[in-house]
């Protein structure tokens, strides 16, 4: 059931089926993707197309709409910066190494396996500042033996530089975030295995999830979001000197957030920039194969109100109709403005398709 008037607009749509982006045809279902800062400029308008599995990677710069390789290789190719990426479980995201405020190097990791490498980009190639091939001792102390380690980027000193790695273990209360010192990195927070979580979240779900989120609209990423999808459960902690503490925590089980009731363990959440203001201080969540997208903001009171909402069911957004299980979204600063405002929807199901859309 449609609830607003859409405001998304595709600037870019291929399929079902398509031919995929950039000359990337994203025929695989392992076909993963995250937004990259290629260039140092602050700005995440590059994207990463990567396959776990087989070794393919590619980076594709945007010109007014027309995407081409920086970087690539063909399937089944040498993998990126010295990481072979020939296990499926390999995941990747950009990050901040330099503490510049610039996500411009390159992390991926192999959950279950200890292997973890980050990358930067020389001008002709990316080489790695940190390495730990496959069966390694993952980094900072943090083992990475278990397929459902995660680990995305945080600014924990409130600096607006996401130069802090959090990793987490979801359903045995482990967490730690570790800091880089000249690459000797260290935990400044550590939980488990076994552990309790961390800010009163427990982590006891192996469906629980986790993300760096502006609460307070300053353009840094210095809290942390985490939800159990299909429980309704939603918390945000904050960070005060290594301490810390829930400024909204709801669940488990729980009503959702902000009308949408997170009770579909399908139920996918991001930071995003919906008013283009260069802060991702709003929450998209979405339920895929349902057509369900919405849109959350903060308000006064310290909670979340919709500021846009389609279904469940629904039709999707911007013509992208959200109707596969194998859907999935990241924000994108598609107009080199450093706002990510743009979102991509892309199909993991071997089809080509992919989608970007506007808000207007």
């Amino acid at each position: 059931m449609s609830m607003d008037i859409d405001p998304f607009h595709a600037v870019y749509r291929q399929g079902e089926p398509g031919a995929g982006i950039g000359g990337y045809d994203l025929k695989s279902p392992s076909d993963r993707s995250f937004a990259l800062d290629y260039n140092s400029s602050g700005k995440l308008d590059h994207l990463v197309i990567y396959r776990p599995g087989t070794g393919t990677c590619w980076i594709l710069s945007n010109q007014r709409g027309s995407f081409t390789p920086v970087y690539g290789n063909d399937d089944s190719g040498t993998g990126f910066g010295g990481f072979d990426l020939k296990h499926p479980n390999d995941r990747g995201f950009a990050f901040d190494y330099n503490s510049t405020g610039n996500q411009d190097h390159v992390v991926f990791y192999r959950p279950g396996f200890g292997a973890i490498f980050i990358m930067k980009y020389n001008g002709e190639r990316y080489t790695p500042v940190y390495a730990q091939g496959h069966n390694g001792s993952g980094i900072g102390g943090f083992d990475l033996k278990s397929d459902r380690d995660r680990v995305f980027a945080f600014d924990y000193n409130h600096s607006g530089c996401a130069d802090h790695l959090v990793l987490y273990r979801p359903g045995t209360g482990t967490i730690w975030i570790l800091k880089n010192n000249n690459g000797d990195w260290s935990p400044v927070y550590q939980q488990g295995d076994p552990g309790h979580g961390i800010g009163g979240f427990d982590l006891k779900s192996p469906a629980d999830r986790a993300f760096a989120f502006d609460w307070e609209s300053n353009g840094k990423l210095d809290h942390i979001a985490l939800y159990r999808p299909g429980r309704g459960t939603f918390w945000i902690l904050q960070n005060r000197g290594g301490l810390f503490s829930s400024v909204i925590h709801i669940g488990d089980p729980g009503p959702g957030i902000g009308g949408f009731d997170l009770a579909n363990p399908f139920d996918e959440i991001i930071a995003y920039d919906w008013e283009h203001t260069g802060k991702d201080n709003h929450i998209a969540i979405y339920r895929p194969g349902t057509g369900t997208f919405w849109v959350l903001k903060r308000n006064q009171h310290g909670g979340f109100r919709a500021v846009f909402r389609e279904g469940d069911p629904g039709n999707g957004i911007g013509g992208y109709d959200l109707k596969s299980r194998e859907d999935k979204f990241l924000a994108f600063d598609y107009e080199s403005s450093g706002r990510k405002d743009y979102l991509i929807a892309y199909r993991t199901n071997g089809s080509g398709t992919i989608w970007i859309l506007k808000h207007l």
